[in-house]
This record gives C-alpha cells, sequence and structure tokens, in this order.
C-alpha cells in the first residue's frame, strides 16, 4: 500500500494532536483523555494570559523603542494567531468530518506516482517553514541574550506588561524566560492551525489532477476494448467510468465549499498577518538599515516564513484553481460522445455535458469574499510590501 492522501492527512492530524490542539482525525485513534484535556486548556490559558499581557505592553506599556516596536509588532501578530487556533478548535467536527471526505472520495483511483508527488510538495513546503520559523524564535532568543551580556538591558523577546521593564529581580527574569520558552512552544499548535488548510489545498489540487487522469485512462481503456471485446461492453465500461467521475466531480465541488467554509476565515487571516507583518519587519529594516549579523539575520529569517506561508496559501489555493480549470477538457475528450445507446434513459451523454459545464466554472478560493487566493495575488502583495520598502528606505537614505 502506498503513502495516499489519507496517510498524509492522518500523519497531520498526528501533529497537530501531539501538539495540544486535539484529534482531528475522523477515528478515534487519538484519545483525549481527561489529563489530555487538562492540558490542553492549562496550555491554551498559558497563551491566551501571555498574549494578552503583550497587548497591554502594546497598549499601555512604557518601554524603550527597540521593545515598544516588538511589542506592536507582536500585538499586531499573536492576535491573529490566537484568534486561529481557537477557530479551529470551533471548527473541530467540522474539520474531522472534512478529513473523512479529502481521505475517502476518489481513494481508488490514487496513483502512486502523483501521491508521491503530492506527499514531496507537502513535507517540503510545511517542514519548510518550520525551519524558517524556529531559525527566526531562536534568532530572538540569542539576540535578546546578546543585548543582555552587551548592553546590561533585560532579557526581552515577548514583550509583556508584567513584568515592568525597571524590575530586574530574579522572579522577573524568571518571567521573561518562562515567556521565551511559551512562545517556542506555542508555534506548535500555532503551525498546525496554519498546516492543516495548507494540506487540504495540497490534497484538493491533486483529486483534481487524479480526475483528469481518470478520464484520460477511460477513453484510452475505451479504444483498447472496443477492439477486442463486443461495443456493447466497451460503452457500459465507459459509461460506468464517465458517471463515476461525475460523481467525484460533484463531491470535489462540494468539499472545496467546505473547504473556503471551514478554513475560509483562516486562510484569510493568514493573508493579513503574512502581508501586514512582513511591511512592518521591512519598515524596521529600512529605518534601520545597519543592523548588526544577528538581528539582520532575525529580520530577514522572520520576513522570510512570513512570506512562505503567504505563499503556501496563495500557491496552493492557485494550483486549485489551476487543476480544476484542466477538468473540462478532460471530460469532454473521455470519449462520451460515443456511448449512444438505444434507451434515452441510459445516455449518460446530458451528464456529461452538464459535467463539463460545471468544471468550465472557475473554482476560486476569495480571502474575505473578496480577494482571490491566487497566484497573481501573491505577486501583488510581494509588490506591494517592497514598494512599501523602498519608500522608507529611500526616505530613511
Amino acid at each position: 500500500m502506498f503513502y495516499n492522501t489519507k496517510n498524509l492527512l492522518g500523519d497531520v492530524c498526528k501533529y497537530m494532536y501531539y501538539a495540544g490542539t486535539g484529534n482531528y482525525w475522523y477515528k478515534n485513534i487519538y484519545h483525549e483523555t481527561v489529563p489530555y484535556k487538562l492540558y490542553t486548556v492549562v496550555s491554551f490559558s498559558i497563551y491566551t494570559t501571555m498574549i494578552f499581557l503583550e497587548n497591554l505592553a502594546a497598549l499601555f506599556g512604557n518601554f524603550p523603542e527597540v521593545e515598544k516596536n516588538s511589542a506592536n509588532m507582536f500585538f499586531a501578530i499573536h492576535n491573529i494567531v490566537l484568534t486561529k487556533m481557537f477557530l479551529l478548535l470551533y471548527h473541530k467536527k467540522s474539520i474531522r468530518k472534512l478529513n473523512f471526505e479529502m481521505a475517502t472520495v476518489g481513494e481508488k483511483l490514487e496513483e502512486k506516482y502523483y501521491m508521491r508527488r503530492q506527499e514531496l510538495k507537502a513535507k517540503i513546503g510545511i517542514m519548510s517553514y518550520v525551519i524558517s520559523v524556529y531559525l527566526s524564535l531562536l534568532a530572538y532568543g540569542v539576540a535578546s541574550a546578546r543585548r543582555v551580556l552587551v548592553d546590561g538591558v533585560p532579557f526581552y523577546t515577548v514583550v509583556t506588561y508584567l513584568p515592568y521593564y525597571e524590575d530586574n529581580s530574579i522572579i522577573a527574569s524568571f518571567f521573561r524566560v518562562f515567556f521565551y520558552i511559551t512562545w517556542l512552544y506555542m508555534m506548535l499548535p500555532m503551525m498546525s492551525a496554519d498546516c492543516l488548510p495548507i494540506t487540504h489545498l495540497i490534497t484538493m489540487s491533486y483529486k483534481f489532477i487524479t480526475l483528469c487522469h481518470h478520464y484520460e485512462h477511460i477513453r484510452e481503456e475505451f479504444d483498447h476494448d472496443i477492439l477486442v471485446i463486443d461495443k456493447k461492453m466497451a460503452i457500459d465500461k465507459l459509461k460506468t467510468g464517465c458517471l463515476e467521475g461525475i460523481l467525484i466531480h460533484q463531491k470535489l465541488l462540494f468539499l472545496a465549499d467546505e473547504i473556503h467554509r471551514v478554513f475560509g476565515i483562516i486562510m484569510s487571516l493568514q493573508v493579513c498577518e503574512s502581508s501586514a507583518v512582513a511591511v512592518l519587519l521591512l519598515l524596521r529594516l529600512a529605518l534601520s538599515p545597519h543592523m548588526d549579523l544577528i538581528n539582520a539575520f532575525m529580520t530577514y529569517t522572520f520576513v522570510g516564513s512570513l512570506f512562505l506561508l503567504l505563499a503556501l496559501n496563495l500557491w496552493n489555493a492557485g494550483e486549485v484553481t489551476y487543476q480544476a480549470s484542466l477538468l473540462a477538457n478532460s471530460i469532454f475528450y473521455c470519449g462520451w460522445h460515443l456511448s449512444k445507446l438505444e434507451n434515452f434513459r441510459q445516455d449518460i451523454r446530458p451528464l456529461v455535458l452538464i459535467s463539463c459545464a460545471q468544471a468550465q466554472k472557475p473554482l476560486i478560493l476569495k480571502a474575505f469574499g473578496i480577494q482571490d487566493l491566487s497566484y497573481e495575488t501573491f505577486v501583488s502583495v510581494a509588490r506591494m510590501t517592497y514598494s512599501i520598502f523602498a519608500v522608507f528606505y529611500q526616505r530613511g537614505e
């Protein structure tokens, strides 16, 4: 048995379970015991408390410029992060059902070559994102430790209202380090909220690839069967293949709507988070062009992780649109016009024409129901971000 969509979604749900967000797989193989639920409540309470203190720091805190800028940036980031995690919990039942549907629809048609490409695409993209995030977080820790040793300032990564900036006690230092460790651990459930929608977008695009190849295969089999077996049997086989493809296509259209319903706000928030925070980081870079190596590495890795997250969302959403657009031709050239039977009720040609017309309608996912999630949107956001950076950089010089 090769590694298929069910295995890929199951692995992502396994990661989410160990990250503390619960069991999102449709089977109860990851048990949410009382200790596990208690662990989830405690961990999310700590995350919420830390972010609440960050909000107070951004709104009312009296900090030096470096810490104040960090407080404002994390005010923008972590509120979005927390919202995404709670949205994931809110849609838990729907996601478990969606995972079942995505794992089973067209499962018998999946081919080893395309499933291998799907696996590599998902794992390389997600691992690149995880590595870039943790490189940035480790750089924040190193930069803060360096400032403690060189400048004698308090250790700050995430900036919280309490303990106060002037407090240099052991307890204050302990809480600052504790919040940094909490930040490192909070990335696990946060990245699960990012990676699950991305995985569903990747699997959806390969579902359409698989369906296109199904229609190509039934035409090839028909051309072969018409020469070696009875014509009526060949037409019946073609008809069965077409009906199977039509049913899968209808299911995929429904699942695309479900993905948009369940993950639409999360993906929209990801676009806002990536683009807005990237602008803030690049503005910091423009206004402080002479950074040391550690701070420059910290900023560039953070910007890189945000743009990678943006790309994974928009590119894969755009890939769904592209692969869905190829289906109409595959349906049209599957040999449906040769399937005319004497009994009109058994004639599948009207169904095929309707399915072909449906496939011609663009399948486009949108952010907040307004902005297309596509390749073009990624290029537009990247250009806008760079334009803002270039303007402020030029003014800084």
